[in-house]
């Protein structure tokens, strides 16, 4: 019987960690969206001088659709799915983009997120492969 031995680096925990993540910043941003839809007066006092004039409707969407998206690439990165790898790091980007828009009304959550998405984006962009080897054939 032989032995496989796996090339998969500590950075694989680094992967792991960013689909987990990223199904839980993908839960919350539809949490923000659905809250948008349902109570949009909850925030409209909190977008003040935001760099993007943008509907609560269209605010509400976006997440909506962000959220969504990054939740199902959470579970395909998980599995090392080769599409979920492009699609993290798409979705990463948005995501630090709309925390961006936020960073004047939440400084702290919006510094936060950005630094896990940029630590997401890294460890998936060099590492991203080393999941699916890790599974085995």
């Amino acid at each position: 019987m032989d032995v496989e031995q796996s090339r998969a680096t500590g950075w694989v925990g680094w992967v792991l960690f960013g689909g987990v993540i990223l199904v839980v910043l993908g839960t919350l941003h539809v949490y923000v969206g659905l809250l948008a839809l349902v109570r949009p007066e909850i925030l409209a006092g909190s977008r003040a001088d935001l760099l993007f004039p943008v509907s609560l409707t269209g605010l509400a969407v976006a997440h909506l659709a962000v959220g969504a998206a990054a939740a199902v690439a959470g579970f395909g990165l998980v599995r090392g799915l080769r599409w979920a790898r492009a699609a993290a790091v798409l979705l990463c980007c948005s995501s630090a983009l709309m925390d961006f828009a936020f960073a004047a009304t939440h400084p702290v959550w919006s510094v936060v997120a950005i630094a896990l998405t940029g630590t997401i984006v890294y460890a998936v962009a060099a590492h991203g492969g080393e999941v699916a080897d890790a599974y085995g054939p």
